[in-house]
């Protein structure tokens, strides 16, 4: 599907629901740690699942779909990261003050109403992906806004709720989880219904939701973020999508959906996003009897004190900061995007305060030459310190290299994290040279018969690399070829 296609007259609707984990110490309700780095289970709980009726004595219709599946649950503990709490075999502990401050910074962030007090809620989960057979999740904010072209996005509400155990194989009917994910804090963004917006606008601003989450205390890597879609056009079906894991599959996602419902007849149901774009059908989709309230757990009052407290510590939204980088740093969309990503962030942001240099030299440093680096030579990201990062720009802010020179003596202190910047220009001999030095290079280079310009250029780079800028190689090998 195009651009050119028109899906404002296609009636398309789509609802984004944002998942991030957010970076505490410990989970949810106990006092876990929510690190995840063990490797080997202690254990395994095997459980089976059932569907229980709601308060009005309805259930739920995605919950009793997965009861007829008759799949059987093994769940992997792991020490230090999995306790009697995730097991449902011990009362919950009081809720993470951590992870609620966090919850609530995001909320603010996104202009949200804050309720007067919080109160936990179960939501019915019999896939598997909870021994409980419920999550925990609660309302921390409703009815906010993000800014998007002139526009105000609706966000529906924000909640902080608790992670679900993570897939490790299904076995015909056997499926297996781990539980050190389950129970990390996790905030869901709901917004309201977009309309009128394309799937590329819509993954913008997924983007931007989740450069708001990326402002506080929250999770990076693999699995930490994760995108589920409501997406449904004129004639068609409301359809979940589950699990799409990169933020740049959104669009692909939504007109291939749209694309399905355009040429089959469609109904309500919950799919799963699948790596090509495409989706498969999970299960119905689940109704409102799967909420009912958590006993265990006593409402918790917001008081006008602690609210203050948090809005006066808020942090720079990077959706601000994107602005700024764009504006006054003057680096391009893609460099601004990517420095934001990036885990160097902080540090650019020190050296660009503290050093008369480049604010895209520093940049592409951190982005491309690093990411180089580490593709071609092997290089980690650990085995640089902040330490050489300010001694490489003290050195170009005092033009004792040039920009050029970035990459070798990033590999050269890589491989002896020992030494220093001058160790590195002395050994590799690339102390720069003036202007007059460049010329009597060229010069000699271009009495060599028969040259194209090219290959003189390529010639002279190959003497001075490192030691000069190359645009200024270029335009003095130019200049003088000529002659």
């Amino acid at each position: 599907m195009s651009e050119n296609v028109n899906y404002k007259k296609l009636g398309l609707k789509v609802g984004l629901e944002i998942h991030c984990q957010l970076d505490t110490k410990t989970k949810l309700f106990c006092n876990c740690s929510t690190e995840q780095k063990e490797r080997e289970p202690i254990a395994i709980v095997m459980r089976k699942m059932h569907p229980v009726a709601s308060e009005l004595g309805q259930v739920d219709v995605a919950a009793q779909y997965e009861y007829l599946r008759d799949r059987t649950f093994y769940y992997q503990i792991f020490k230090n990261e999995t306790c009697l709490i995730d097991l449902d075999e011990a009362p919950p502990m009081p809720l993470n003050q951590e992870a609620l401050t966090i919850a609530l910074q995001i909320a603010l962030l996104l202009h949200c109403s804050i309720p007067e007090e919080i109160n936990v809620m179960r939501k019915t989960v019999i896939d598997g992906s909870t021994p409980m057979g419920f999550q925990r999740t609660m309302i921390v904010g409703s009815n906010g806004y993000l800014k998007f072209k002139n526009q105000k996005v609706p966000i529906a509400h924000v909640c902080l709720e608790e992670d679900a155990g993570a897939i490790v194989k299904e076995e015909g009917k056997n499926v297996y989880y781990r539980l050190n994910r389950l129970g990390i804090p996790l905030v869901e963004i709901s917004t309201g219904i977009l309309t009128g917006f394309s799937p590329s606008e819509i993954q913008e601003i997924a983007y931007l939701i989740g450069m708001i989450c990326r402002s506080v205390k929250t999770k990076r890597g693999i699995g930490t973020i994760r995108q589920d879609l409501n997406v449904s056009i004129k004639g068609g079906a409301r359809v979940e999508i589950k699990g799409v894991q990169e933020l740049g599959l959104i669009a692909k996602v939504i007109e291939l959906e749209v694309q399905r419902q355009l040429k089959e007849k469609v109904k309500e149901e919950t799919r799963a996003a699948l790596p090509d774009g495409t989706t498969r059908f999970t299960r119905p989709l689940p109704g409102a009897a799967r909420l009912y309230p958590e006993t265990d757990i006593p409402p918790v009052a917001i008081s006008k004190e602690f609210l203050t407290q948090i809005r006066k510590s808020l942090p720079e939204p990077l959706t601000e900061k994107l602005v700024k980088f764009r504006k006054k740093l003057k680096l391009s969309n893609e460099l601004a995007t990517e420095i934001l990503r990036s885990d160097y962030l902080s540090l650019f942001e020190k050296i660009i305060s503290k050093k008369a240099v480049s604010p895209s030299i520093v940049a592409n440093t951190f982005v491309n030459i690093l990411k180089d680096l580490e593709k071609r030579e092997g290089i980690k990201p650990e085995q640089l310190s902040e330490r050489h990062f300010m001694e490489l720009f003290d050195f170009l802010e005092k033009k004792k290299i040039v920009k050029e020179a970035i990459p070798e003596i990033l590999k050269y202190l890589a491989k002896k994290p020992t030494a220093n910047v001058a160790s590195a220009i002395k050994e590799l001999k690339i102390e720069p040279i003036k202007l007059t030095e460049l010329k009597a290079i060229a010069k000699e280079i271009l009495a060599q018969p028969g040259l194209t310009l090219d290959k003189a250029i390529g010639l002279v780079m190959g003497r001075v690399r490192g030691r000069i800028e190359a645009e200024v190689v270029v335009k003095t090998v130019k200049k003088m070829f000529r002659r």
